[in-house]
């Protein structure tokens, strides 16, 4: 059995470091388990992770091994170490303070997140997690845009009221009685009861902050709709300062782009993209333009064989969109079987189509070009696309000659 010694103890700050004696030691993957009777090393449970930290040598103070997760077995706590620990020895056990200090403040914050939700729109938290990197909240209803600025406004409110966190023991028999967001069924024994920021009240087995001013910040990031509900990430703390940070680098790298102020950015970028839009759909207008007098002219040089035209041609810079304009523009025309090649950005790109009255399968021809240059592609008996790189023994021209001869042969079958 592990005493645990993680958790505030009257006026005592915080329960960071203990005494311990070493149980038991066992191999494991990624490192050696060991067994102590006593830890401040606060084990992943409750949504809430491990605790990293250190084992020293209670007398010469020396760092015998480095703690990187602690789990629960039972009344155990095994910690995962680097290095092995022997049995029976008296070891310090240090948690990392940086590390507890960043999961209390998210902990704490998703209770008053949590507390707040339900107490402004009725919703529930059904889901909590939290990673390294990140946190995220499930509540059971869909919140607005609205309503998701209101929650982060009132969850700073709390923050800055700096209540202190209460802390309850209770049997567990006793909880049909209390008044309280959320309680875990099923449980017997010593119950903890948190009470945060003064806007939440619910079981939990987790650390927190000791009042809810030390959350420093609450930040609400995205959110989106997840099973008829929300979900919303989070940050707290140093967390929320840095991916405030990072995006006021971005902002401010906008504002210079486009000589404004950062409060105008928004405006400017949808500005801007209007006039992209605009552009774009100009040139695609003009685009089409250019492509049916081309089509016009290889319609003129087309090949006649029997009584059909081929327009077989290799052009130069042509994406792939253009190059299936072209071809539903040459297929306007009766008896057409087009076979469009685009050398573009190191790749040879391909286009098959065919009008009313040709025969020959364009997904055919597509395959055999594949084969000739060691490309990949399909598509339909009418129309057909595909592409390959250009390499040395590749010439497209070479290509566009054989397909030439190919489709001589299929247009007189």
């Amino acid at each position: 059995m592990t005493k645990r010694l993680y958790y505030p103890r009257e006026q005592q700050a915080g329960s960071l470091e203990c005494e311990a004696q070493a149980l038991a030691c066992r191999q494991a993957e990624g490192g050696y388990e060991i067994l102590l009777d006593a830890t401040a090393i606060f084990p992943e449970v409750g949504g809430q992770l491990s605790d990293e930290g250190w084992l020293y040598h209670l007398q010469t103070g020396r760092e015998l091994a480095r703690v990187s997760h602690a789990r629960e077995d039972g009344e155990d706590v095994w910690h995962l170490a680097d290095r092995p620990v022997e049995v029976g020895a008296r070891v310090r056990v240090k948690a990392d303070e940086a590390r507890r200090r960043d999961h209390s403040a998210q902990h704490s914050g998703e209770h008053i997140l949590s507390g707040l939700a339900n107490r402004l729109f009725g919703a529930k938290n059904v889901g909590f997690h939290m990673a390294n990197d990140y946190a995220t909240i499930d509540l059971d209803i869909f919140l607005s845009e609205e309503q998701l600025w209101a929650l982060e406004r009132a969850a700073n409110e709390a923050v800055q009221t700096d209540l202190p966190t209460e802390i309850q023991v209770v049997d567990g028999a006793a909880l049909d009685g209390l008044e309280l967001r959320k309680k875990a069924s099923g449980l017997t024994g010593e119950v903890r009861i948190i009470y945060v920021g003064g806007v939440d009240s619910c079981t939990c087995c987790g650390t927190h902050v000791h009042s809810s001013g030390e959350v420093g910040y609450i930040r609400i990031g995205s959110a989106i709709k997840y099973k008829g509900g929300t979900r919303l990430w989070f940050a707290c703390g140093m967390r929320a300062v840095e991916e405030a940070l990072a995006e006021k680098i971005v902002l401010d790298k906008l504002a210079r782009r486009f000589s404004t102020k950062g409060s105008e950015v928004g405006e400017a970028v949808l500005r801007q993209g209007d006039e992209l839009a605009a552009c774009k759909k100009e040139l695609r207008h003009r685009t089409e333009e250019l492509l049916t007098y081309r089509a016009a002219e290889l319609l003129a040089a087309a090949e006649e064989i029997g009584g059909l035209r081929l327009c077989a041609v290799l052009l130069e810079g042509l994406d792939m969109a253009e190059l299936k304009t072209l071809a539903e523009l040459l297929c306007k025309q009766s008896g057409v079987a087009a076979i469009l090649l685009s050398a573009r950005d190191g790749s040879l790109l391909y286009q098959l189509a065919r009008s009313q009255g040709v025969v020959a399968s364009m997904k055919e021809l597509c395959l055999a070009l594949n084969g000739l240059t060691g490309g990949r592609g399909g598509g339909r008996e009418d129309m057909a696309q595909g592409s390959a790189a250009i390499t040395a023994s590749l010439r497209p021209q070479d290509a566009l000659e054989q397909m030439r001869a190919y489709c001589r042969q299929a247009l007189k079958a």
